[in-house]
């Protein structure tokens, strides 16, 4: 039997060519973005109208995933605030990422960061707006709230509203809460038609101006990671082809530069002595399997459920429609003697988040004249893959079994081909 001692002796003495991994972590933010000098520009002088005295209006920032818009966001508040320090300026740009936080749980995220004691529960969301409003009116500060990912907020049950619309309409209103105007906004999404997801009236408050961040071209990509490459390893220990070859892999799967990263990271750890081609292919493998597992893992019982019942129809042969979907969910539930959740739910709440997590997407279908519509979903993984990852996960999380394969009840449903 290895020596565990012994594995760790050869792990601190063993040579690496990666020296300085934390320039390719999701959380590192560079002092310069490259190829985002223009945005930068117009961000910044934006708001840099608060510290004038001018309130600027507030902003929508969208583009496709890994385009560099929370790193800018956070670069630019960065400087912000310490500026507005340096000059003896009460004002501060306040930055909070909506994904999977409730509407309340952001207020409270707002209120925490402005000093505000307020319970994390057991009050409504109302009180916390109105916490917020009391203590923006008395303050002789302004303030830019930042609301990153904001497209990915979790819906709670207790929510009346759509929460996105809900939050975007309350932030537009404070001036009319407080009676001052020293709060300006930015959302930040990866949606392109996030105004039309909002109410009219929501619209109308809110009408900010619109910052783009475009998708980079592969010789940006290159240069991008040749850039946090020569940050992150020996010099001269990673191949200029090994780079073009990941900036190539980004444009043609539709991955992003944090995928683009961790590859570059989990290459530096398979490397002795030079990253290759070789090498990138072996840590895209690695990394692609370790992501989807990260993802599936962090699923509760009904989500695991739920996407098990979808790559089910569909490595079944059988369109995986909203009806369809809930009675195979209903019939797994009873196989693994859980409460299944109402059909409202799985809908509204559930299969929202599978497609947020990019597992799963829908896309809507009209059923005839006078029947209404219907949702379609689709697997975006190899379905198979899918089900055995899921089956693997209730076994280890949940202590719960349920195999496609042996099942007579599944069986029986794939060889006739309806649920």
């Amino acid at each position: 039997m290895m020596d565990p001692r012994k594995i760790l002796e050869e792990e601190i003495t063993r040579e690496t060519i990666l020296i300085n991994p934390g320039v390719l972590s999701e959380s590192y933010i560079p002092d310069h973005l490259l190829f985002r000098e223009e945005e930068i520009a117009q961000i910044t002088r934006h708001f840099g109208r608060f510290l004038r005295g001018i309130h600027p209006g507030n902003l929508l920032i969208h583009g496709p995933p890994g385009t560099g818009k929370t790193h800018a966001i956070q670069l630019i508040a960065r400087s912000y605030n310490s500026f507005a320090k340096e000059q003896e300026i009460d004002s501060e740009m306040i930055y909070v990422n909506c994904k999977d936080k409730t509407y309340y749980q952001i207020i409270i995220s707002l209120l925490h960061e402005l000093g505000v004691n307020f319970p994390s529960r057991g009050l409504g969301v109302g009180e916390a707006v109105d916490a917020l409003a009391k203590h923006l009116k008395k303050s002789n500060g302004a303030y830019v709230f930042i609301f990153d990912e904001i497209d990915k907020i979790k819906r709670s049950a207790r929510d009346r509203e759509e929460p996105m619309n809900a939050l975007i309409y309350r932030m537009s209103r404070l001036d009319e809460l407080t009676g001052k105007e020293n709060v300006a906004f930015a959302v930040i999404s990866n949606r392109t038609d996030i105004l039309q997801k909002l109410e009219y009236f929501t619209r109308s408050k809110f009408i900010p101006e619109i910052v783009y961040f475009r998708e980079y071209d592969a010789k940006e990509l290159a240069e991008i990671l040749k850039d946090r490459a020569e940050k992150a390893f020996k010099l001269g220990t990673v191949d200029e082809a090994a780079t073009r070859l990941l900036a190539g892999l980004i444009k043609k799967t539709g991955k992003d530069l944090r995928w683009g990263f961790r590859v570059l990271k989990e290459a530096g750890l398979l490397a002795t002595n030079k990253v290759t081609e070789d090498i990138i292919w072996k840590a895209v493998e690695i990394v692609d399997r370790d992501m989807l597992k990260e993802t599936i893992q962090g699923f509760d019982l009904d989500q695991l459920i739920v996407l098990w019942a979808i790559a089910f129809l569909e490595d079944a042969g059988i369109t995986p429609m909203t009806g369809i979907v809930y009675r195979l969910y209903k019939i797994a539930c009873d196989e693994l003697e859980w409460t299944p959740r109402t059909m409202r739910h799985v809908m509204h709440y559930i299969t929202p988040k599978l497609e947020t997590q990019g597992l799963v997407t829908s896309r809507e279908k009209g059923l005839g004249r006078g029947r209404g519509k219907t949702l379609i979903f689709h697997i975006e993984e190899e379905p198979v893959k899918i089900l055995n990852l899921v089956e693997k996960v209730l076994s280890e999380k949940f202590g719960k079994i349920l195999d496609h394969v042996t099942n007579p009840v599944f069986r029986e449903i794939r060889v006739r081909g309806i649920v």
